[in-house]
Order: C-alpha cells, then sequence, then structure tokens
C-alpha cells in the first residue's frame, strides 16, 4: 500500500502513471542493481508531487518531511533513473522541473482518445464490490493476487443475472484504472448496432480516414487490433447478451451478429496491450472456450452483495433491521431487485419489513417480474421444460431424478440454466432462486 494513494492523485488523470511506474522500475535496477525491484511508495508518490509541478519543499511539506531529507532523496533516487530512462548522462538533471518536462517530451504524458466514454452510465451510488474489483485490476495488470506477474488479460467477462451490477461494477473499475490506458472506448449494444457500424465508427475516430478504411469486415478487425498493439485501449461492450439468441441454449449469437464472435475470439487469441471488457447475463460460446484462472481471457460471475445490500435498505429508510437479512436473503443480495422490493415496502407498507413479510404476499413486484421474463424468454424449450419440472417439485433433485421426469437428453439445458444464473446447485440437486421460482409458479398458474 502507498502511504497515501489520494496525494498528487491529480497526475493520474495526465500521465501514463502505471507504465512509467513500471519502466522507471527498470531503470532503477540498472542504477541500484541491488536495491528491492520496483519503484517504492514513497517513490510513486514523490514522482507524483513532481509531475503535478511541486517543488521538493511543497513536496516535503505534504509528505511532512524536511526538504532538505526530500531533496537529497530525489537526487539519490528519481532524478537518477529520469536519467537513465530518458537517456541522459549521470547528473544532468539540474532541476525538479526537468522530471516533468523530459518524461513528456519522451510520451509518457497522457493524450487519451475517448469514443463514447460519455455515455457510461454514472455510478455516483456504488456498494460493496473491493474484492472483486481488486481481483479485475489485478487480471488487468497482469498480475496474480499475491502480486506475482501472470498473463495480462486481453479479455474479460463480467457475467451474472440482471441488476446485479455488472454495467455498475465496469465502469467503476474503467475509472479506477483509466490512467494506465492511450484510450477509453464505451459501447452499449442495447440497442443491438451492427459490428461494421461500430467498426467503422472507432476506426475512423482513432485516426482513420475514410478512404483508407479497409472493405471486409475481416481487415477491419485486423486494423483494430493493430491499433491495439500499438497503444493501450481499455474498451468496454456492455449488454452483449442483447446480440444473443433467444429460444436457443446459452451463448449463440443473432443471424446477423455473428461477426461478434469472430471479434472476441481475435481480441481474445492474438497479442496485444489492451483490454477488451464486456458484460453480459450469460457468456458467449468464445469465453466459454477461451477462458481460464491461468488464461488471458477470463470471467467473474457477479454474485449478490450480501451484508453490503444493507446500505440500500438504510438508504430507503426500512424497519424492522432483524428481518434485513431475509429479505438478502430471498433477493441474493441482488442490489436493483433489492432497490424495487425496498421501493414497493416503503410506499406500500410505510417501510416496514415486518408488516411486509405478514402480508405472504407474492414476493415479486411487476419490476422485478419483468427483470426475470426478459431472461424466461430467451430459453429453450427445453431449459423452459427443466426450470416447470423444479417449480412443481420446490425442492433440489438430482440429475437422475431430473433425467427421469424429464428426458436422458437434459445435461445441456442443466448447464446453460446454471451459465444464466436461473437455477442454483447444492449437494441436495438442483433449485430455483427464490424469485424465479415465485415467476415459475406464476407462470404454470397462468398458462394452465
Amino acid at each position: 500500500m502507498e502511504p497515501n494513494q489520494a496525494l498528487f492523485a491529480e497526475a493520474r488523470s495526465d500521465w501514463n502513471l502505471e507504465r512509467l511506474y513500471a519502466e522507471l522500475a527498470e531503470a532503477k535496477h540498472q542504477v541500484a542493481p541491488h536495491t528491492k525491484p520496483g519503484l517504492t511508495p514513497t517513490e510513486k508518490e514523490r514522482l507524483r508531487g513532481l509531475l503535478c509541478g511541486f517543488s521538493p519543499a511543497e513536496i516535503a511539506k505534504q509528505q511532512f518531511k524536511q526538504p532538505r531529507t526530500v531533496e537529497v532523496a530525489l537526487c539519490q533516487t528519481l532524478y537518477r533513473y529520469v536519467e537513465t530512462l530518458t537517456g541522459r548522462s549521470h547528473n544532468a538533471l539540474e532541476s525538479w522541473r526537468d522530471v516533468a518536462s523530459w518524461l513528456a517530451a519522451a510520451g509518457y504524458q497522457a493524450s487519451k482518445t475517448e469514443i463514447n466514454w460519455s455515455q457510461a452510465p454514472d455510478v455516483s451510488v456504488f456498494y460493496g464490490r473491493q474484492e472483486e474489483l481488486g481481483k479485475l485490476q489485478h487480471w488487468i495488470r497482469g498480475e496474480s493476487l499475491n502480486q506475482a506477474k501472470t498473463q495480462i488479460c486481453r479479455l474479460i467477462a463480467l457475467l451474472g443475472p440482471g441488476g446485479i451490477g455488472k454495467t455498475t461494477l465496469s465502469v467503476r473499475l474503467a475509472e479506477q484504472i483509466q490512467s494506465q490506458f492511450d484510450c477509453l472506448i464505451w459501447q452499449s449494444l442495447r440497442h443491438e448496432p451492427p459490428l461494421e457500424t461500430v467498426l467503422i465508427d472507432w476506426l475512423q475516430q482513432l485516426g482513420a480516414s475514410p478512404a483508407t478504411l479497409p472493405t471486409p469486415l475481416h481487415d477491419k478487425i485486423s486494423a483494430l487490433t493493430q491499433y491495439l498493439r500499438d497503444h493501450s485501449c481499455l474498451i468496454v461492450l456492455d449488454n452483449l447478451d442483447t446480440i444473443l439468441r433467444r429460444g436457443d441454449f446459452v451463448g449463440h449469437y443473432r443471424a446477423g451478429y455473428e461477426n461478434y464472435g469472430e471479434l472476441l475470439r481475435r481480441l481474445g487469441e492474438e497479442q496485444h496491450q489492451s483490454c477488451l471488457l464486456l458484460t453480459s447475463r450469460e457468456p458467449p460460446k468464445e469465453v466459454v472456450m477461451l477462458a481460464g484462472p491461468n488464461r488471458p481471457v477470463r470471467s467473474i460471475e457477479l454474485e449478490g452483495l450480501g451484508e453490503t445490500a444493507r446500505e440500500i435498505l438504510k438508504e430507503e429508510k426500512l424497519s424492522g433491521e432483524n428481518q434485513w437479512g431475509q429479505l438478502i436473503r430471498i433477493y441474493r443480495g441482488n442490489p436493483l431487485v433489492l432497490k424495487i422490493v425496498a421501493t414497493t415496502i416503503r410506499d406500500i407498507f410505510n417501510g416496514n419489513v415486518i408488516d411486509f413479510f405478514k402480508q405472504r404476499l407474492t414476493l415479486i413486484t411487476s419490476d422485478v417480474s419483468y427483470l426475470i421474463e426478459q431472461q424466461f424468454e430467451r430459453l429453450s424449450d427445453s431449459e423452459k421444460e427443466v426450470l416447470y419440472q423444479l417449480a412443481k417439485e420446490q425442492e433440489p433433485l438430482g440429475i437422475s431424478k431430473l433425467q427421469q421426469l424429464l428426458s436422458p437428453e437434459i445435461l445441456q439445458a442443466l448447464g446453460s440454466l446454471v451459465r444464466r444464473s436461473l437455477i442454483e446447485k447444492s449437494a441436495a440437486g438442483f433449485t430455483l432462486r427464490p424469485v424465479v421460482m415465485e415467476y415459475v409458479l406464476y407462470r404454470l398458474k397462468r398458462d394452465t
């Protein structure tokens, strides 16, 4: 941990700090090969101060150090590293102001290209997810959780049911790591844009003239991957599930959108220094095939917020706090679902959770029902049969029992439902999440 990560933090928006840290660390090894590898937290802090235009005396004041102590340390450390990194001779650096000007001339000052980034949603309200944020940052830096170097992730999928917070997490992550990238691209797929249109827009904003744009889609993808090799770029594809096929097993593309699979495959397989982050309710088949714990393609299945979800209920000023845990368990900590239900409890039951449970009403409101219906309508007929059977039994069933009741050919349907986060597996067998159970029972009653 750095002594104070917020100190001189404004440097992050103007400089490619992560690249600068890494390459100054290599210069440090040349200058002082017997010291501990990497820049120290204090060295990073002082570097940020110099890049922000603070003098050594001003940095010393912020660090509660004597000015002379900081000046001597800079002369023995950072100044020498900067000389080596920029190809200057020893003791060529005469003024602290040279640090920023030399590094800017060497190309370390940020000049970000942003495409559609203003369209990313506001996430000023954010609950928990610190563990997931830490894991994702390690993956993107190419570090394991014990700081050991591993493969940098080129493609990461954030997966989970509707309302679980995939988009929110992707935005918060991007806010925290944007200083590592030369280019930021936000692309929502909610309105189902054809890949051809998307690539033309991206390539033109990245500097390609319309006259030089390649015609075949394959060549457009090649032009993009070449850019991603030459530049460090973060791309977010939000709501990828909107271009996946309905009425089929998980992960297949709708007609006319299969070329998105080619984009994912190439960005997952080919070497480059960028990262594509996608959000989806279900994994596309390329992620299923390419992902692995030690591979450059990985996925993370978002669970509910757990006890952190109490913040949502507190914000809605609900009473009956001793019942909040039950509410969170029923809705599996899904932040959007809890927000909807908490609003209903506040409006109809004056915020009293105990009164809500006394009514023995259905546990889903129309808004929550709509979220589940969106996923239900995507299912194949065999997946729906499994859900109906589990709802009728209302208890966990093992694979052999399900095969006996339905068909021996249900394994693909089961696997697809697990990937869609619609069923849960325990030692006792497969069962429905409580809210899904309520919805499927409602469908059974309505359709019979």
